[in-house]
């Protein structure tokens, strides 16, 4: 048992879901019914003392040429390892997507920063958000606490970071367009404080070029902030395959990888983050130049270099066409490998307890969501289904006999 389940079980998690005291035993275990509908454009926010973790919001929008249209949510879950989800039922944030999330782990609490919203079966402009708000894991309740006077613009996708040193927030990048069909990526970062609120911080070095759609990750105890690939913002371009870390208490940038050597493929929305336990950032899965990943890897910023973990699935150089359609997607276009999660982008993700847990997101070539849950066991190299999929899920996936590779 890793260690920091041992210590669940020797002294009780301090947050049980609704009021129960058992402590969780068993990471494969769960005990409720209960599971958030399939979507994307979420993040997770993880107490790293006992795995809690909350999912707000996101999108379940209509799925229309590997491009969810807008139906957002405003919905609060927490996941607890050993238990399972469960609802929480407290008014928070208004429905929104692509926000940005932080937790500070001292006060027991989530930040959310951001995000992006518009109505369910409109066009036109979004509306973006710069309001600051704050979710206590132990009285499961939302509070505001910024509303978003000066600083930074409203913004999608912005990284966000707490600082529990210095007791700041920081903020980093994100999409500042309304329009959907005029990407602006902003690159600036923005640090606030309870006490003086927001300042703009000045970064050194060559930063990584003008770009949006990459995976981003925190480590708050050494007070940077990852980078890994993401695209332009045109939607046609080749994304990136680059690392780059911001050191936020100096502003300065370093390129750890160029992507020339062995490193996940280029792609827009990899799931990074950072593991606590091991020091390090893990990546999965992302939308590929060639459709969604279900890939593995590791990156040690000590010494910097891609690990491949798990391969996942295969993409076979076959073309599209199915079903006298040329733009359905066959079923030989992966080799699978369905000991491995389903590929996707934009889900869950959080690393805690020696293990990667993800849930949710979307599946492009399937033009659906999921609603799974999964963990994978480092010390053991094996993913473990926790929750099987209702949705989302390729033909070989979910045992039919189809002819494509979704339907």
């Amino acid at each position: 048992m890793h260690a920091v389940f041992a210590l669940l079980v020797a002294c009780g998690s301090p947050l049980p879901p609704e009021g129960d005291t058992a402590a969780p035993v068993d990471p494969n275990a769960i005990t409720t019914t209960a599971r958030p509908d399939g979507r994307s454009e979420v993040l997770a926010a993880t107490l790293p003392s006992t795995g809690a973790t909350l999912m707000f919001g996101g999108n379940d929008g209509p799925i229309v040429a590997q491009r969810a249209q807008a139906r957002f949510r405003d919905d609060t879950w927490i996941f607890q390892p050993g238990v399972g989800w469960s609802a929480v039922d407290a008014p928070g944030p208004s429905a929104r997507g692509r926000y940005g999330v932080a937790v500070d782990a001292a006060a027991g609490r989530a930040l959310l920063f951001g995000g992006r919203y518009r109505d369910a079966d409109e066009t036109g402009d979004y509306r973006l958000f710069k309001d600051l708000w704050s979710f206590d894991f132990a009285s499961r309740s939302w509070s505001e606490i910024d509303t978003g006077g000066g600083g930074p613009s409203g913004r999608y996708y912005p990284t966000v970071g707490w600082d529990e040193g210095t007791q700041s927030l920081y903020v980093f990048g994100g999409a500042t367009n309304r329009d959907p069909l005029i990407i602006e990526p902003s690159m600036d970062l923005w640090r606030w404080t309870a006490a003086s609120g927001w300042s703009e911080i000045a970064t050194t070095g060559t930063p990584p070029s003008t770009r949006t759609f990459f995976g981003s990750a925190w480590d708050p105890a050494g007070k940077f902030i990852y980078l890994f690939g993401g695209q332009v913002g045109d939607f046609s371009s080749l994304a990136f395959q680059d690392t780059w870390a911001l050191d936020v208490t100096t502003g300065a940038w370093t390129l750890l990888d160029d992507g020339r050597g062995r490193a996940p493929s280029t792609r827009m929305h990899a799931g990074l983050v950072w593991d606590p336990d091991a020091a390090r950032l893990v990546l999965f899965g992302g939308h590929t130049d060639i459709g969604d990943g279900n890939d593995l890897w590791t990156f040690d910023p000590a010494q910097p270099g891609w690990d491949k973990v798990l391969q996942g699935d295969r993409f076979t150089e076959n073309g599209l066409g199915c079903l006298d359609n040329p733009s359905e997607v066959p079923a030989d276009y992966v080799e699978q490998d369905l000991t491995a999660p389903e590929r996707r982008h934009r889900g869950l993700l959080t690393a805690w307890g020696g293990s990667l847990w993800i849930a949710g997101g979307m599946h492009s070539e399937c033009s659906a969501y999921l609603d799974d849950t999964w963990r994978f066991d480092f010390d053991t190299a094996a993913w473990v289904p926790l929750i099987d999929a209702r949705t989302g899920e390729s033909c070989a996936r979910r045992g039919d006999a189809c002819e494509c590779l979704c339907l």
